[in-house]
């Protein structure tokens, strides 16, 4: 074998031996793998605006924001000991006050636009309107709620039960289905 022969022979060896792919330990699974917070708060008071005005003030004990490949959102929570819930204000299109929801726990979409409340959900409206459930998705964009499972409103002429509450948020047009209530009637 000639000197030129045995050099195209051990050269791509030598190179091929001094490179190799260094393992930085992040990948595209190990990120989708993590499943904690990027940060947290603890007793957070948040506010959204649109055009100036007030749209959200969510209040909580403890707050988590998790940034992930497809959504970025936040989970607002009591603390464990703690008696206190979830308080979020929902303001109208004009600033003016909408609704209140309380909650165990309220998971915000930031790129949809939209919260999830769970647990002993309690939403008053002006108009001594209540409504209980024990799941609520809100829309900002639709201006909506709406409860997939069993829900409870209470007006001042009526108290319905059913399920699929479907709403506006301040709780005047609504649908329920299966509905099972008490409708207080104005004797003249």
């Amino acid at each position: 074998m000639t000197k030129f022969a045995l050099l195209k022979v051990l050269l791509p060896i030598t190179l091929l031996s001094g490179c190799r792919m260094h393992d930085s330990g992040v990948t595209v699974q190990s990120l989708l793998e993590n499943e904690g917070p990027t940060s947290e708060s603890w007793d957070p008071v948040m506010h959204i605006s649109e055009n100036g005005l007030p749209r959200l003030r969510m209040e909580a004990s403890y707050m988590a924001n998790y940034e992930r490949i497809d959504s970025t959102f936040m989970v607002l929570s009591s603390l464990e000991g703690r008696s206190d819930r979830v308080r979020v204000d929902i303001f109208d299109t004009k600033g003016d006050s909408s609704a209140t929801v309380f909650a165990n726990r309220i998971t915000y979409y930031q790129r949809d636009r939209r919260f999830t409340a769970e647990g002993n959900v309690v939403v008053e409206s002006e108009g001594s309107r209540f409504l209980y459930a024990e799941h609520l998705v809100w829309s900002e964009q639709s201006a909506r709620v709406h409860t997939p499972g069993f829900a409870t409103i209470v007006t001042p002429k009526e108290t319905l039960s059913g399920y699929e509450f479907d709403a506006d948020e301040n709780l005047y047009d609504f649908s329920l289905k299966d509905v099972q209530g008490t409708l207080i009637s104005e004797d003249e």
